[in-house]
């Protein structure tokens, strides 16, 4: 069966510049009718601006917490012990400052193309000696480069308790994107069953001048979904629909949804991603820690059935996900192509 766009599960009317709130704690809990309520609200706010705070997600804040302590004891860490673990083609250790340029960008070409002086550390999940592709050597499945223990103690254990808490949250996820869009809530679980996410631990230092400058261009993320707490400063912007940069809402404990390009190509443009950008305090850093849940790297990308028909053909051919995720590093990072 196929469904144009005009027969997905109706939603709520959505303002076009505002970023809703959703309560799932009644999905998480499996209350009657919460999966429909749920599809009901992802649909709209994933149609709308492609953003959405989630509020009751059962989401700890001591790990929360012990992540981003981690992140300062990391990013305080002298330059030559942090390019110890430098960033490889795999995209994971350390992006330093002022070597990132996002090409996918929207923005003005001139300013969105300098380098961004912000610096992170990025890892996926480390391979158990059982897994298929421990030692293997295939990309984007365990290459994670940390640093020595000794300097800054707990933080793999910090870093990791985070990762997958958050991938565990955006597995449950899964089944009201599903619904959602009129397939069955597991259509996308064997998809992810070997999941290649990836956590992307940020600094934005302070400018020092006067005014806040972007530091990260509007941009879309390669994710099928991300999730982010919030952060330590303010700083992320959204681009509307209606062609207006707006702060993101500030909501204690809750965390921020939206939308990336695989989602995008899996639905056929119909849960398109957003703009998004980041500015600068220019008096106090600022530390974001961002979850891009990502599908196995095997997973074929089709076009689902409910959003193709004769009047919307697909506009994707297929795709593993791994080449979907070689093709835009290549394009936006290529800085650590070559980098071991």
């Amino acid at each position: 069966m196929s469904l144009d766009r005009d027969t997905l599960p109706p939603h709520a009317q959505l303002r076009e510049s505002e970023i809703p709130i959703v309560d799932i704690g009644p999905l998480l809990a499996g209350a009657s009718g919460a999966l429909e309520r749920a599809a009901d609200e992802f649909h709209a706010a994933c149609t709308g601006i492609g953003f959405m705070v989630l509020v009751n997600h059962g989401i700890d804040g001591d790990i929360v917490e012990r992540a981003f302590e981690a992140s300062r004891r990391f990013h305080a860490l002298p330059m030559d012990e942090k390019m110890k673990v430098r960033m490889n083609r795999h995209q994971c250790g350390y992006m330093p400052p002022n070597v990132s340029v996002h090409r996918d960008t929207f923005e003005n070409r001139e300013s969105a193309l300098r380098p961004q002086p912000s610096e992170a550390f990025k890892f996926t999940f480390d391979l158990a000696p059982d897994d298929p592709d421990h030692g293997k050597g295939r990309r984007f499945r365990g290459h994670n480069k940390w640093p020595d223990e000794a300097l800054v103690p707990g933080l793999h254990d910090a870093f990791m308790d985070f990762h997958l808490t958050f991938e565990a949250l955006g597995q449950k996820l899964l089944p009201p994107i599903a619904a959602s869009l009129g397939l069955d809530p597991d259509y996308f679980a064997p998809f992810f069953a070997r999941p290649s996410s990836m956590t992307r631990i940020a600094h934005y230092p302070a400018t020092g001048v006067p005014d806040e400058i972007v530091t990260l261009p509007g941009h879309r993320d390669l994710s099928f979904l991300t999730l982010i707490p919030p952060a330590t400063r303010v700083g992320l912007e959204v681009f509307t629909p209606d062609g207006v940069w707006v702060d993101q809402p500030v909501v204690p404990e809750g965390v921020l949804f939206n939308t990336g390009s695989t989602l995008s190509h899996w639905t056929n443009d119909v849960y398109a991603p957003t703009l998004h950008r980041v500015r600068t305090d220019p008096h106090e850093d600022r530390h974001s820690n961002i979850y891009f849940l990502y599908p196995d790297v095997d997973a074929r990308m089709e076009c689902v059935p409910t959003c193709v028909g004769t009047d919307r053909p697909a506009a994707y051919e297929p795709v593993t996900f791994g080449a979907f995720h070689a093709d835009y590093a290549a394009r936006n990072f290529a800085y650590a192509e070559d980098w071991d």
